[in-house]
């Protein structure tokens, strides 16, 4: 059951983060010479390339459509599927969008995208300091506004059937799903924690450069 497997990843993650746990307790020029600025910068790099891969599959529509496109595909249909869908799975068609259900790519997925883009980019040019330290999150906002407020079709792009549906007054926590333990994820999942150690390396001294501070000493 997915409570189950939840679980065992709980369990799982909270024993691999001892690794996180050691490396924090490590002394800073150890791990300076573990992971040397090289692999701290070419990992940050690969790791903004694999995200914004993922944002423009989101910019099209969303991440399940874009990554079944290719099954629509008449090369595919034709040489794999011998004139039949390759699988069952839903097409290039983008649900979860709200109460709106279109083609992977529409201008309209990609004109809500641009509007996160053009208020990201009006931060930077005209925002505060705040706003530009927080000008991700203010930018997600921007574009759920505009998809809140607009609609195709008069049917909305924004579903808050369950937020109608949902008690006026509820505890946060409201499921409890226990902890287990699952062995074979301990070493993918250790690698990730090593990733992840590689990049808040990377992106605290990029921090620190960028504002000209000393990385070193009481201050």
């Amino acid at each position: 059951a997915g409570e189950d497997a939840y679980a065992k990843m709980l369990g799982t993650s909270m024993v691999c983060a001892i690794l996180e746990i050691v490396f924090s307790l490590c002394p800073g020029k150890f791990v300076r010479k573990i992971f040397p600025p090289l692999v701290s910068a070419i990992t940050v790099t690969l790791i903004g390339v694999a995200l914004t891969g993922t944002g423009m599959k989101y910019w099209g529509g969303g991440v399940v459509c874009a990554e079944m496109i290719w099954k629509e595909h008449s090369q595919v249909v034709d040489s794999v599927g011998f004139g039949q869908p390759v699988s069952n799975v839903p097409g290039a068609t983008c649900t979860g969008n709200g109460k709106v259900v279109l083609p992977y790519g529409s201008t309209e997925y990609i004109g809500l995208g641009f509007s996160v883009l053009a208020f990201l980019v009006v931060i930077e040019l005209f925002g505060s300091t705040f706003m530009k330290n927080s000008n991700v999150i203010l930018a997600l906002l921007f574009g759920y506004m505009i998809a809140g407020l607009s609609n195709f079709e008069d049917l909305p792009y924004v579903d808050t059937q369950k937020i109608a549906d949902a008690p006026v007054i509820d505890f946060l926590w409201t499921q409890w799903f226990g902890i287990g333990f699952y062995g074979p994820a301990v070493v993918p999942m250790l690698i990730a924690y090593v990733v992840t150690t590689v990049e808040t390396i990377g992106d605290v001294t990029a921090t620190h450069e960028v504002s000209e501070l000393a990385t070193n000493g009481k201050e």
